[in-house]
């Protein structure tokens, strides 16, 4: 079910109740945990130990996976909606050449204006009850001038994790541009989990762009 984090320790069973399950996210201390307290502590009682009976559902994860796996799904709906399972992709200018006034200074100058720096992102996330459970995402920063890819800056990976008893882990990230005609911006990382009582699995996550922004990404089993 949950998915990657780097370097997360195992943290013991699932909370069996909702107070533990609370008391557990106070001690991560992570960002948006304030957050998840609060949308959790608005459920209702019954929905609270609802909540708890998902995280520990092998269907769920298989679902996640699933989703994560195919290249049509975007999309999947359980429990007659009380869990969600979707992916999202952003792309974004992250700045603009300095030389906003460079193209009457010569060609050189014209093509410094034509240069941007370019950022594009691939998540899967999933939601129990409207509240994000889980997110991994792999992003890839580059260069663009004109119509072509010019220099991968950087690849990252995040991710928000609030299931327990799981641990997560991923590899070196690999950045590259690949070969003509697609002059694509990758990115790319393993990550490997562990679910106890439901065994491991590990998953390449990849994401491409070029000069229009975000053009692909998958998480699929390896």
């Amino acid at each position: 079910m949950g998915m990657p984090s780097q370097a997360v320790a195992v943290e013991g069973e699932l909370p069996s109740t909702p107070t533990a399950y609370v008391s557990w996210l106070e001690g991560k201390g992570e960002p948006g945990a304030a957050e998840t307290i609060a949308q959790f502590k608005a459920l209702s009682q019954d929905r609270q130990n609802q909540f708890l009976d998902y995280l520990n559902k092998p269907e769920h994860f298989e679902a996640f996976m699933d989703v994560a796996n195919s290249p049509t799904i975007k999309q999947r709906v359980l429990a007659g909606g009380d869990i969600v399972i979707a992916k999202e992709r952003v792309d974004s200018n992250s700045s603009d050449s300095p030389a906003a006034s460079a193209s009457s200074q010569g060609p050189a100058a014209s093509a410094l204006a034509a240069a941007s720096d370019k950022s594009a992102w691939h998540s899967v996330s999933d939601t129990i009850f409207g509240i994000k459970v889980t997110t991994v995402k792999l992003g890839v920063n580059y260069r663009v001038s004109g119509s072509r890819v010019t220099r991968v800056l950087s690849g990252w990976a995040g991710h928000t994790n609030f299931v327990p008893a799981t641990t997560f882990e991923h590899t070196p990230i690999k950045n590259w541009i690949s070969a003509d005609p697609g002059n694509n911006a990758h990115s790319e990382t393993v990550w490997t989990g562990k679910f106890t009582g439901l065994g491991a699995w590990s998953c390449r996550h990849r994401v491409w762009a070029d000069q229009d922004g975000f053009k692909g990404g998958y998480l699929k089993r390896v």
